[in-house]
């Protein structure tokens, strides 16, 4: 304890007369405004009356007089956007606070309205609060015992010294009304609450507090209600219910009405501004409980939103299985929507696993080349070259040469050139005997593919569906060359000789085609228990979030083998004392491997998504989210490719 605070306590009690007594109240009232101390004021402004008024005497309200349990501040306000509701009024203005007094000024009601009570909503706000002296803003309240102005004119009233309740006038003893709200207790359900009583303002809350008398929690008059044994056709009343909710919203859209939904299990919604959605009811009394479960099911999500403001309050929400690399949202938000979720559970499904890149088909082999013909000792046939192989991929082999001819004084013909650079074997010249052709350059191999990319993270790109990050493909591998023919064998040339023809030489292989890439894999699904693009939700009242795992992304496809190179034609081999042998082809060149796809990125699994310009506010509520989705592995053949990313775990996203 402080020394000071100490010194006080110890020192001796002396009589207080009561003028000193009235003094020392009076500078402990001033200390407590003026002075710092040691406990903050942390109590929030509240109305404790509220009063109908008629300025110009017309018989109907034109003000309603708030009195509030401590000083309060407000300035004068006119916007057209204000924190208060009168029920059945529109707010034309609110003054600026004078002491313990705000006034509200109201446009008139179309007839008289000398017993009007209605109730006078205040809700937090940012801007344009009714504050005290510490700063608290006031309590969020519905204050229900508004006296009526019975014709009164709005005269200005002395500021009450203490926040009393206004005295009620009894009812007559032949008709007693104990809560003094107006209705007899032989006709109110609650004779002691005079916030009870028939025709009272009556939405859904989960106290389940009945406040109109009209037997269930909510408004019966205006409601369209749904249970499973219902039927599109009926009207939605109590008795004659509609089958979905997706038929009670359009019906309540015309009507200007809200939507009381009976457990069990119904299809996806499509929301419609201004209509609210409210589970938990018994199918026959329409008696509410917690315990009872409204689900909604659907795919990709069991709610869409789109630019609708309203209220959804005890309902479940969950999917539908979907097809491979699908994304599961309990709740959709877009295009300015703004959600006010009460006591909902949300229960997305798994991300779906991604599928699998397609694999790659193998390169095509070359055509092996053809054999030279066979030269003549002492005739002038045969010695052609043998033809190139053919290649699917367009590198033939080089056509083999031609033997030489004495007759004709020619050597053995070159073999031709492989496609794309294998060079032809040189022709063998005359003689005796004739030189022999020299084999063609086998083809070059063609060059690998490389690998595909893996699926990069896509979160911040999100727009209004999460779409993840797709593998690649890999590159295909080039063909091999064609090789190159062999030169044709040098014919017999000499003195008391039969001349002859040479050899011909053999054709070159045909170049093998490269390997087929393989595609990317697909990302897998992500689960989202509420996704808001441009849209903003508050969540609170005990409302629940668990979202499944992340999909697993899919591999990327495998590449195709490449093709192999087509064999040289062997060179002829005919009267070799006296001709030139033709030279081989060479052969074609192996294709290229090809490149393996890269691997799908892993889903997210997220409470809460907030994409483009969103805002969610949770007050009192539970997320728990699922593991991350694993990415897919790239598919084998070639190389280099960046891995897939991992999908995201997180209660919400971006972190607030």
């Amino acid at each position: 304890m402080p020394r000071r605070a100490a010194r006080r306590i110890n020192r001796p009690t002396v009589p207080i007369t009561h003028l000193a007594l009235t003094a020392a109240l009076a500078g402990a009232a001033w200390a407590a405004t003026s002075a710092p101390s040691e406990a903050a004021d942390l109590r929030s402004p509240r109305i404790v009356a509220a009063a109908m008024r008629d300025a110009d005497g017309n018989g109907r309200a034109d003000r309603v007089r708030l009195t509030y349990s401590e000083r309060v501040r407000h300035a004068a306000d006119r916007d057209g956007r204000f924190p208060f509701r009168v029920a059945g009024y529109r707010i034309e203005a609110v003054g600026k606070a004078k002491g313990k007094k705000l006034a509200l000024r109201l446009v008139e009601a179309p007839g008289p309205d000398d017993a009007a009570r209605p109730a006078v909503r205040y809700r937090r706000t940012r801007a344009q609060k009714v504050i005290d002296r510490a700063r608290n803003q006031a309590a969020r309240q519905a204050f229900r015992d508004t006296l009526p102005h019975a014709n009164r004119p709005a005269t200005p009233e002395p500021e009450p010294q203490t926040p009393a309740p206004t005295p009620q006038t009894p009812a007559p003893s032949s008709d007693p009304d104990r809560d003094a709200d107006g209705t007899p207790d032989a006709r109110d359900c609650a004779p002691g609450d005079p916030a009870v009583h028939p025709g009272a303002p009556d939405t859904p809350d989960l106290s389940f507090l009945d406040s109109n008398c009209d037997g269930i929690d909510g408004d019966v008059q205006g409601a369209i209600f749904v249970t499973l044994q219902g039927d599109h056709a009926n009207p939605g009343t109590r008795s004659a219910p509609k089958r979905e909710i997706y038929q009670a919203i359009v019906t309540a859209g015309l009507e200007g009405k809200d939507v009381y939904v009976a457990g069990g299990d119904y299809l996806r919604v499509e929301t419609v501004s201004g209509v609210d959605i409210y589970g938990g009811y018994h199918p026959t009394t329409w008696a509410r409980d917690a315990e009872i479960r409204t689900r909604i099911v659907g795919q990709p999500e069991a709610v869409l939103a789109t630019g609708d403001t309203v209220t959804l309050q005890l309902l479940t929400a969950t999917n539908f299985p979907a097809a491979p690399g699908a994304s599961h949202y309990a709740i959709r938000a877009v295009a300015g929507a703004k959600l006010t979720l009460q006591a909902v559970t949300l229960l997305p499904g798994a991300g779906e696993d991604g599928s699998h890149g397609a694999p790659g088909v193998n390169g095509p082999h070359g055509g092996d080349g053809g054999d030279g013909e066979t030269g003549s000792c002492d005739r002038e046939l045969g010695g052609l070259g043998g033809p190139g192989g053919a290649s699917a991929a367009g590198h033939r082999g080089g056509h083999g040469g031609r033997g030489g001819l004495e007759r004709l004084d020619r050597d053995g013909s070159a073999g031709g050139d492989g496609a794309f650079g294998s060079l032809g074997g040189a022709g063998g010249l005359n003689g005796n005997p004739g030189k022999s052709g020299l084999p063609g350059t086998a083809g070059d191999n063609g060059t690998s593919g490389r690998q595909g990319n893996g699926g990069a993270d896509q979160l911040i790109f999100a727009s209004e569906t999460w779409g993840g990050g797709f593998g690649t493909p890999g590159t295909s591998g080039q063909p091999g060359d064609g090789g190159g023919g062999g030169g044709g064998g040098g014919g017999q040339k000499g003195s008391f000789v039969i001349d002859g023809l040479g050899n011909g030489g053999g054709g070159g292989g045909g170049g093998g085609g490269g390997g087929i890439a393989g595609t990317g894999g697909r990302p897998g699904g992500g689960s989202f228990g509420v996704y808001l693009h441009n849209a903003s939700a508050t969540l609170s009242h005990g409302s629940t979030i668990r979202t499944g795992d992340g999909g697993t992304g899919g591999n990327g496809g495998r590449a195709g083998l490449p093709g192999q190179g087509g064999a040289g034609g062997s060179g002829g081999r005919h009267c070799l004392g006296e001709l030139g042998a033709g030279g081989d082809g060479g052969a074609g060149g192996m294709g290229g491997f090809g490149g393996g796809g890269g691997g799908g990125a892993g889903g997210p699994s997220i409470g809460v998504m907030q994409a483009g310009q969103s805002t969610a506010t949770l007050l009192d509520v539970d997320i728990q989210v699922g593991f991350p989705g694993v990415p897919g592995a790239p598919g084998a053949g070639g190389s280099g490719g960046a891995p897939a990313a991992q999908g995201l775990a997180a209660a919400v996203f971006p972190q607030p």
